[in-house]
């Protein structure tokens, strides 16, 4: 009977340790998603989201216009594959985020885009890559960066 007790009391020790050992790593990785931006480090699944297929194709094709005949743009993310918790909103209503590198977007007449990036994140720096014909603002390629609240010129039409 010895011999078994000694060998339950290892037992309980080592599933002891076991549990701390967990819980201290769980605890670890908690306190990790505190610091600004790992949240999206972390998330493997947004650094493994694939391209669109035939893209290059598509962008030769378009020539930095968008292929659709209404008025709409295409914000792109610098610097980042995807940032989800980097909002797109228009006349202050959130119409998305970037879960991909690219966001297209119905525009009309006056309309205000507007990128929120919560301040205690790292900055971005978000692009219009593509528009349609009929946009005159904002121009191609206009860089908006930084933290919080980010501000394209208003729509205007041709």
């Amino acid at each position: 009977m010895d011999k078994t007790e000694k060998w339950l009391d290892l037992i309980q020790e080592l599933l002891v340790l076991g549990l701390k050992f967990v819980v201290i790593i769980l605890v670890i990785t908690q306190l990790l998603f505190l610091l600004p931006g790992m949240g999206t480090r972390f998330n493997i699944a947004l650094h493994l989201e694939g391209e669109p297929l035939q893209e290059q194709i598509k962008q030769e094709q378009a020539g930095n216009i968008a292929l659709t005949p209404w008025t709409s743009l295409t914000l792109q993310l610098l610097d980042y594959n995807s940032r989800a918790d980097v909002e797109i909103e228009i006349n202050g209503r959130s119409v998305g985020s970037f879960l991909r590198k690219e966001f297209s977007l119905a525009v009309k007449q006056g309309d205000l885009i507007t990128i929120f990036n919560p301040p205690e994140n790292l900055p971005v720096k978000v692009s219009v890559s593509k528009k349609t014909a009929n946009i005159f603002m904002p121009e191609l390629n206009a860089v908006v960066k930084g933290t919080g609240r980010m501000y394209f010129d208003a729509v205007v039409l041709k």
